[in-house]
């Protein structure tokens, strides 16, 4: 099979011929056909103790193209998606586990596309996890730091079915986006100081921070806008949490792969929320498997908005 592949430290990934992974007793082989661009994926490539070789990618949607003897809740020719984090997703087949912590896999409805559901495991388990985490219900007064990329933007659409007022930062061309996710007060990082816009107007603290940008020095800064008692999340283990926790904020680096929520149950979650339109899909453009190297060097550049996705012939 054809799979985006990393053989050496340093390379960004190229297309070679692997053999199809065989499954176990409890495993599902899919036939990919869609495959979601995530920063970890790009994250993943660079680090110096990644093991080689690996496929690139872990978000898919595609069809059961086999199952192990044991596998019991899909059937060939079925639509499915989820994450594939031990065999990789930019490829034409992948292999994941029938229930597995970490590499969750759930059916695709009839009325739910490829390329939306490829978009919606990482980001859109992430995006879930950080609001329960947060706490965010009616009425809480939540600033998303990143509002308009692929986590960003599901938190908000998220955040505000459930009522939250929700402050989004964003460049400054991307207002009319953000404003149309649900973001109630719009804030542009390129066109002023974020926070003393908030301080302004928000001088007794706001409930929760969901930071998907700031190193350590600015999510301090930033984390100074809570109340006593306030929450804030980092999905990129960016918090000090010692330092917050004495100025009597709740920090969490948020670890997907450890979180409740990436399972079964979380992809139904997100599926459900899509189904009655609490959340749509954004996204920014479909690049062949040829161009997944390609692919993951935009989404680096950090000016993506929404998902990229990968599509398999």
């Amino acid at each position: 099979m054809k799979a985006a592949v990393v053989e050496h430290r340093g390379d960004v990934g190229s297309i070679k011929e692997i053999p199809v992974p065989q499954p176990g007793p409890h495993d599902v082989l899919v036939r990919v056909v869609a495959a979601g661009v995530n920063p970890i994926d790009w994250k993943r490539r660079d680090r110096p103790d990644q093991r080689l070789p690996f496929v690139l990618g872990q978000d898919f949607a595609g069809i059961v193209s086999e199952t192990g003897g044991r596998v019991r809740k899909y059937r060939q020719g079925e639509r499915v998606f989820g994450t594939a984090r031990e065999h990789g997703a930019y490829a034409e087949y992948t292999l994941v586990p029938e229930d597995g912590q970490g590499q969750p896999v759930a059916k695709i409805p009839d009325d739910v596309g490829d390329a939306d559901a490829a978009a919606l495991p990482t980001a859109g388990l992430t995006a879930l996890a950080a609001l329960e985490t947060l706490g965010v219900e009616k009425d809480t007064t939540l600033l998303v730091v990143g509002a308009t990329g692929g986590v960003g933007s599901f938190a908000v659409q998220m955040a505000r079915d459930r009522g939250a007022r929700v402050i989004g930062t964003a460049r400054a061309v991307n207002e009319s986006l953000a404003r149309s996710l649900g973001v109630d007060e719009f804030i542009a990082y390129d066109a002023g100081d974020v926070v003393a816009r908030v301080r302004a107007a928000h001088p007794g603290g706001i409930d929760a921070i969901l930071d998907l940008v700031d190193d350590a020095d600015d999510a301090r800064r930033t984390g100074e806008l809570l109340r006593e008692g306030g929450r804030i999340v980092s999905t990129i283990g960016a918090l000090d949490v010692a330092w917050f926790a004495a100025r009597k904020a709740v920090p969490e680096n948020l670890a997907l792969p450890t979180s409740p929520f990436d399972s079964h149950a979380g992809l139904r979650a997100l599926l459900e929320l899509l189904e009655r339109g609490a959340i749509r899909v954004m996204i920014a453009g479909e690049r062949p498997l040829a161009e997944a190297a390609a692919a993951l060097e935009e989404s680096k550049g950090g000016s993506v908005d929404g998902k990229l996705v990968i599509t398999v012939d």
